[in-house]
């Protein structure tokens, strides 16, 4: 029988802000690894006309990056906000 693991994110993005708070990696560090494509963004328009953007951090792609590097294979669970995961041998 395979071991089933929950995984719970309290948020599916983050701001640059938050994200150097939880890991402890500093922003000029963060912008580089933005820039360079080891860090998935997602930028959310704060006015119509395009000219205010906050940069948030793909906290989900970066869960599922990190599990897949671990042969862990993904299922939808019957609700459809959680997903299932279970760790081939």
């Amino acid at each position: 029988m395979q071991p089933n693991i929950s995984i719970a994110l309290t948020v599916p993005h983050m701001t640059k802000e938050k994200y150097s708070q939880e890991t402890g990696i500093d922003a000029d560090t963060i912008d580089l690894m933005l820039k360079d494509g080891r860090l998935s963004s997602y930028r959310h328009r704060l006015r119509k006309d395009g000219k205010r953007e906050l940069i948030l951090i793909n906290v989900v792609a970066l869960a599922i990056d990190a599990l897949t590097d671990h042969k862990v294979k993904f299922s939808e669970s019957m609700s459809g906000t959680q997903r299932r995961t279970s760790r081939s041998a």
